[in-house]
């Protein structure tokens, strides 16, 4: 008797293990676009959550695409796919992806988003409108050797030491105090109305006044400057909450 429950705990245990399993999906990876987008059978489109891996026009975003083929190309992989929002506005599933072993099975200590930044081919850009937190990958501190960015909404930028590392809190001093000075310049009227109306970030999809507290920490190499708020949406910018342009 004593054995049987036993037996019948282990099964319990094995049971709330399994339903614990964040994968939702699985599927062949039949193609890498760039170090963060990826093709799967029977799936489609996947872009990998909270990342932010180089352009493909770079040598560093070549390089991630050559880690990412490395690793998925033909070979099997599972997904936690985000239940906050399920596809972005790319139609493209977000997810963290796990690779698969050898024979097929889940490993989820094989998480790929993580190995990107491990690897120094992506960094972290931790999007507030999705179900996932960067920090569960590191067993929830990220170690400060990592690239962070940000979305404008939740965290400053950072610069952390990393192929791709940010611009320090002095260059974004500089950039704000720059901002100022062109604000007060006797030009002013003329150089705004040919820069825009509106400013947001390449690294980001939101758009904000330019005296906006998020604006003024964009890097002047980040920035892309829109005529009004339709020229912003159209390309698929969202308006900041912080400012809340129209």
């Amino acid at each position: 008797m004593r054995k049987i429950i036993l037996i019948l705990v282990c099964l319990l245990l094995l049971t709330v293990s399994a339903s614990a399993t964040p994968i939702e999906a699985f599927g062949n990876v039949t193609n890498v676009v760039d170090g963060g987008i990826i093709d799967i059978q029977d799936i489609g489109r996947v872009r990998l959550a909270d990342i932010s891996s180089p352009k493909m026009e770079t040598a560093e975003g070549a390089q991630a695409k050559d880690y990412a083929t490395q690793w998925l190309q033909d070979r099997q992989v599972f997904l936690d796919l985000d239940n906050k929002t399920g596809k972005d506005q790319y139609d493209r599933w977000v997810a963290v992806v796990y690779i698969a072993n050898d024979d097929g099975s889940v490993n989820t200590s094989r998480n790929f988003n993580r190995m990107l930044v491990d690897s120094g081919n992506a960094c972290i850009l931790d999007f507030s409108d999705n179900e996932f937190s960067p920090a569960d990958w590191w067993d929830g501190f990220i170690p400060t050797d990592k690239c962070i960015e940000s979305d404008q909404e939740r965290t400053p930028n950072y610069g952390f030491s990393s192929p791709r590392t940010l611009l320090q809190s002095t260059s974004t001093e500089s950039s704000s105090s720059s901002r100022t000075l062109l604000q007060e310049d006797s030009s002013t009227e003329s150089s705004t109305s040919s820069v825009g109306s509106f400013v947001g970030s390449s690294k980001s999809n939101k758009y904000h006044y330019p005296s906006c507290q998020w604006a003024e920490k964009i890097s002047p190499a980040n920035e892309v400057w829109f005529s009004g708020s339709q020229d912003a949406r159209n390309q698929g910018y969202v308006p900041c909450k912080v400012c809340s342009p129209p």
